[in-house]
């Protein structure tokens, strides 16, 4: 008979029933596709058929990524790869423009790519680093590809969490509060489902749907800028999650299951829909999409 703890790590380890979806013909763009969930997403779409763009964070390791699939028999013809630091604002818009040019219909828009930096750091265009990162390239690149998305008729996916909270509108980059990397984190993830819940109004009636996927804790690199004793546990921590691939099917599932098809604002985990407590203050969640369309404007 197997312990309460075995269990427990039985159930998080369990893979998922498959998903039996035909791809073929879609174009899907998946961020933070070098590593952990991206990775096994954009696996899991080519397997389907799919044709991936694999974001990276350069070039280098985008083309590393792909070539690790095609070593696991994704078809390279079917792959190729775009590059951006995410947490640079322009950078971005240079990624998101070069998306637009080069796929006038995108099916799947996977924003996945996240960070959880050890300490506040300003990025050059004077934005907190996790929120550049995990909120504003969400927007960025859902503002300026949302129109190659309703031409498909396409689903968009925002990566979020239930670790999710102290947003505080008045201070985003934490220069009035003491510095706190997982309240930043959390801040990051309330905003993303803030955001897409007004996403979902705006492309209402388009064909287009958006919707937010928790993966759940996931034995990933994350917590790998995470210094000291706080450092370690954690990596031990995330070493005793669901893998990659378990952690990714929600995502996938999102992205291609003909079970949500048309379905639109909505927050799930293991393929289930959760209740979300800021879905509910509309009033909110436009003056913080305002407030983001604002940070992501193109200088003049």
């Amino acid at each position: 008979m197997s312990s309460p703890l075995q269990t427990i790590v039985d159930t998080i380890r369990r893979a998922p029933a498959p998903i039996h979806v035909d791809l073929t013909g879609k174009q899907a763009i998946v961020t933070g596709a070098t590593s952990g969930i991206g990775r096994e997403a954009a696996w899991a779409l080519a397997r389907m058929g799919a044709k991936v763009t694999l974001v990276g964070r350069t070039r280098d390791k985008a083309q590393i990524a792909l070539e690790e699939l095609v070593s696991r028999g994704a078809a390279r013809e079917r792959l190729s790869t775009a590059a951006a630091d995410l947490s640079r604002t322009g950078a971005v818009r240079g990624l998101a423009d070069e998306l637009a040019s080069r796929y006038p219909s995108i099916d799947i828009l996977l924003n996945n790519a996240g960070c959880y930096p050890a300490q506040r750091t300003i990025t050059a265009d004077g934005f907190e680093e996790s929120w550049a990162t995990n909120t504003l390239a969400y927007e960025i690149l859902t503002t300026r590809l949302k129109d190659a998305v309703i031409a498909a008729r396409g689903r968009i996916v925002y990566v979020g969490s239930t670790q999710a909270g102290d947003l505080d509108a008045g201070d985003l980059d934490w220069g009035k509060r003491r510095w706190n990397g997982v309240r930043a984190y959390r801040q990051t993830k309330q905003a993303n489902r803030m955001l897409a819940w007004v996403w979902a109004k705006r492309i209402a009636g388009t064909g287009a749907t958006i919707n937010v996927a928790h993966p759940g804790g996931v034995n990933t690199n994350i917590p790998g800028r995470q210094g000291g004793v706080y450092g370690a546990l954690a990596r031990v921590a995330f070493m005793t999650q669901r893998t990659p691939t378990h952690g990714a099917d929600v995502l996938v599932w999102l992205c291609a299951s003909p079970d949500v098809a048309g379905k639109s604002g909505g927050f799930y985990k293991d393929r289930r829909e959760l209740v979300c407590p800021w879905k509910s203050d509309a009033l909110a969640n436009e003056r913080l999409w305002q407030r983001a369309q604002e940070q992501i404007r193109e200088p003049a």
